[in-house]
């Protein structure tokens, strides 16, 4: 485990990230409460450290929000898949009263959308599926409900080498404590009735990983860490850089009179003199001293000193202060450079357009046209596959409450076509 100290910080903080020693990636399980778990990610914590890295990044959860939106379009809509004259699939939207009533009793619209949220950030989510009681007393199976579980609270049991996991368990993690730490089935699809409540894994297959999917800008993850570290070191820069802005002599003559006087003042009074007493002193002038220079109250004042010829140093004594070049400049413009290297590896790494993410790059905003081209290229190469994900599941429910069904159901994109294919009265501009 890694720690870190700072002057921001109280004292030693862990680091948000596990390195080697600890349970993790390196690891085929862990022992929670007596249940073998498969760990995900470095300290059994990818969501929580995804959230944290996404949370500091300025654009982060701005970007992840508007990569919803693209997916979610319309939203979802039933459909009927077919085939065209010339051999083409298509999609028949359609309606259907009963199946619609099964949806909206387990709330489809909410629980739909935070799967595809999951979806987005970590490449898969979890559902519960929670049988009816019918089936008890021999009456025909079905599929009461369908409800996400948040991915931080869910992990599979390990079942054993080369075994895929029959059991998931859920719990706060990557802490769980025992009073809520509950073991569930997997569900099985070809037997969608066979267990009264059971989870299910969606995912999008990630490279080399054999449980869990990790995010597409895994790579990116220590400069989303790096740009927003940026906001709090300049931050801190600007709230201390006044301290080692000047350099102040001031001339022992001085000292050595305010000692005179300290002395005669202790004889008047009858105070034994003592060398605190200067040292009070010096602290007490240099805090005066020091609250005409420093601060933004103080900014453009200015502050006058006096020298005197010094005899016996033959020459002139006086307070001298030298401003330090601390090369502000520079600093300023290394911060920003690195900045942007970190939004345009944050943006490729998050699979995104700049035009559609709304990231001004070399202080540039994607145009109009540039936007729709992007838009297109987008749901041509970026939509089919998690819409497939996303849907599994709710068609899974609609089959096992409605067997023989052709009904489907998907997201619904309307087609964007540019401005000028499109009448002036229906225009973004005439209707803004």
């Amino acid at each position: 485990m890694t720690f870190n100290l700072n002057a921001r910080a109280a004292g030693w903080e862990p680091s948000s990230r596990m390195i080697l020693g600890g349970f993790g990636s390196f690891q085929k399980y862990r022992s929670v409460h007596g249940v073998r778990v498969v760990p995900y990610g470095p300290g059994d914590d990818m969501p929580g450290y995804v959230d944290r890295v996404l949370s500091k990044f300025y654009a982060g959860e701005g970007i992840m929000g508007k990569k919803a939106g693209l997916q979610w379009g319309e939203g979802p809509r039933l459909y009927i898949p077919g085939v065209d004259a010339d051999n083409k699939p298509y999609r028949q939207w359609t309606d259907d009263a009963k199946i619609m009533a099964q949806l909206n009793a387990t709330d489809y619209l909410t629980q739909m959308h935070r799967c595809l949220i999951d979806l987005v950030h970590l490449e898969g989510f979890w559902v519960k599926f929670t049988r009816t009681r019918g089936s008890r007393v021999g009456g025909p199976g079905a599929l009461a409900r369908i409800e996400h579980i948040p991915a931080r609270k869910v992990r599979f049991v390990y079942a054993g080498e080369g075994v895929q996991p029959t059991e998931a368990v859920v719990g706060d993690f990557p802490n769980p404590d025992a009073e809520n730490f509950k073991k569930y089935p997997i569900f099985d699809p070809a037997q969608p009735f066979r267990h009264p409540v059971s989870l299910a894994y969606y995912q999008i297959y990630s490279y080399n990983k054999d449980f869990y999917s990790v995010p597409r800008y895994v790579g990116a993850f220590d400069w989303l860490e790096l740009a927003g570290s940026l906001a709090g070191i300049l931050a801190a820069y600007n709230e201390n850089a006044s301290a080692i802005s000047m350099h102040i002599e001031s001339p022992q003559s001085y000292w050595d009179a305010a000692e005179a006087r300290i002395r005669e003042i202790c004889e008047k009074t009858k105070v034994p003199y003592r060398a605190e007493m200067l040292e009070q002193f010096k602290d007490e002038a240099m805090e005066k001293f020091a609250e005409s220079m420093t601060g933004r109250k103080n900014a453009g004042k200015f502050m006058h000193t006096s020298n005197f010829w010094n005899e016996a140093a033959n020459n002139f004594e006086g307070w001298k202060i030298t401003p330090i070049d601390k090369k502000i400049k520079d600093y300023i413009e290394a911060q920003v450079a690195i900045c942007k290297k970190a939004e345009a590896a944050a943006t490729s790494g998050f699979g995104l357009d700049p035009a559609l993410s709304n990231l001004i790059l070399d202080t540039k905003l994607g145009s109009g046209s540039e936007k729709l081209y992007s838009l297109k290229v987008y749901n041509a190469t970026e939509t089919a596959v998690p819409d497939m994900v996303l849907c599994k599941p709710f068609d899974t429910f609609i089959l096992a409450n409605n067997p023989g069904t052709s009904v489907r159901i998907g997201l619904y994109r309307a087609i964007v076509d540019a401005e000028k294919n499109v009448n002036p009265e229906n225009r973004v501009k005439a209707n803004a």
